[in-house]
């Protein structure tokens, strides 16, 4: 079964925490303040398998900011925390 997903943020989005890290291409390591620590291509695998198991579960998804998203008609809503 495939199932696509958005590789957007993928590097950057903590797997463990979802924290934004910013990091250049050439930065090889993910570090990240929650104490994960892992090999940045490690980071985005796991990244893209949990938006997978989101997509195949149908639950819902959040964008870069951890916003939650969802569709209707085409158009994409967000759903500010308050």
């Amino acid at each position: 079964m495939a199932i696509p997903v958005a590789p957007h943020y993928t590097l950057q989005k903590c797997s463990n925490c979802g924290v934004i890290v910013k990091k250049s291409l050439s930065t090889r390591t993910h570090i990240c303040n929650c104490g994960c620590e892992l090999h940045r291509d490690t980071n985005a695998a796991k990244n893209i398998l949990n938006l997978a198991k989101q997509a195949r579960d149908g639950q819902s998804r959040s964008n870069a900011n951890g916003l939650e998203t969802s569709t209707l008609l085409g158009e994409t809503l967000v759903a500010a925390r308050i």
